[in-house]
């Protein structure tokens, strides 16, 4: 019976990306897996990505989980490595990757969870081998829980800093109303794998420890390669204070958290240049001729039209009209029920005042 049931259960689905596989200019990875404690170098991330980007949840159906296989052909193009480096090269990565793990934490409760991402990685007969850990299988390819970000391939292996590449996940995350949620700098810290198990800055990471320098290197300097990379996709805005996509919150004088500032351009007009210079002509000649104020569907059809012509500065500029005109929509109504009560209340004391009756 058991040797039966054994024979019966589905083997370890091996996965040989063989030479016709293309590369997925878009992929999944679940919000579970954007939202954990990571301490990844750079090269690391890149192979993390690789075996990510082509998981599927039909490879998961032994309990052993999948096994991918890469071509040194693939691997050379995907990591712009010569094949007669890529053993040498990838090895090292490969040691420390084997040995890395997510970190999935509860504020609320102090509970935590670390996890080895890999159960085994190798390179054999000119193929890199990823098994990735079955215990992972959920935060893998489970997205019904919390959902998933979609994650433009080709900017993301653009970036070449680390904290480059995880800020852009998580401006990945949501793409519809940017992210609104401020983060906590010690969530953020716990993001870019700054923590170690202890939730104590690691011994590599301790010049980040001051929240100034912390801002400067991980956040700052990040969004400004981010906004040279990904301007043909995503717009940041500036803060009142001049922070490129995001403004700092403070209490008193000490910096908590962060909110970021973007918005991603959904390219959902397709337009040819010669539409493009009609709708640049006719829109420009209403605003600027014939005086007359632009809507919101106008300005974002304006900027698409700018957008053909890879004029991404006049786009942004437009963008951040956009983003004012938007905020202002929200605000109004807030300011104006505010008003409101005001005025409900200044009534109530007029009464009060005239009438001689007390409480």
């Amino acid at each position: 019976m058991t040797s039966n049931s054994k024979d019966n259960a589905p083997k370890q689905k091996h996965v040989d990306l063989g030479l016709q596989e293309s590369m997925p200019e878009v992929f999944k990875k679940s919000h579970e897996l954007i939202f954990s404690r990571q301490r990844l170098s750079v090269h690391e991330q890149n192979i993390f990505n690789l075996m990510v980007a082509h998981m599927r949840e039909d490879h998961w159906k032994s309990k052993s989980g999948p096994s991918y296989e890469f071509p040194a052909q693939i691997l050379s193009d995907w990591f712009d490595i010569e094949s007669s480096h890529l053993s040498s090269t990838l090895s090292p990565v490969a040691d420390r990757l084997a040995t890395r793990t997510v970190g999935f934490t509860n504020s609320e409760t102090d509970e935590w969870d670390y996890i080895p991402i890999l159960a085994r990685i190798k390179y054999k007969n000119a193929k890199l081998i990823i098994i990735p850990n079955p215990e992972l299988k959920e935060q893998y390819i489970d997205y019904s829980k919390k959902g998933y970000a979609l994650i433009n391939r080709k900017p993301l292996y653009k970036l070449k800093k680390s904290y480059s590449k995880r800020l852009y996940e998580i401006l990945s995350r949501f793409k519809q109303e940017g992210y609104q949620r401020p983060l906590t700098i010690d969530e953020l810290k716990g993001y870019f794998g700054l923590f170690d198990e202890n939730g104590n800055l690691s011994k590599g990471n301790q010049s980040l420890g001051p929240i100034g320098v912390f801002i400067k290197r991980c956040i700052s300097d990040s969004f400004q390669e981010i906004n040279e990379i990904c301007k043909h996709e995503l717009v940041l805005f500036k803060s009142d204070k001049g922070e490129l996509g995001y403004s700092l919150i403070k209490k008193g004088r000490v910096t908590i958290g962060i909110k970021f500032h973007y918005k991603w351009i959904d390219h959902k007009v397709s337009m040819s240049e010669d539409t493009a210079k009609d709708t640049i002509r006719e829109l420009e000649t209403k605003l600027n001729l014939k005086n007359e104020k632009l809507t919101i569907p106008e300005l974002n059809l304006l900027a698409e039209a700018y957008m053909v012509f890879e004029d991404t500065t006049t786009a942004n500029e437009i963008y951040e009209v956009i983003n004012e005109r938007e905020a202002a929509l929200v605000i109004e109504p807030e300011q104006k029920a505010k008003d409101d009560k005001l005025k409900f209340l200044e009534k109530i004391k007029q009464m009060k005042a005239k009438s001689k009756v007390g409480y």
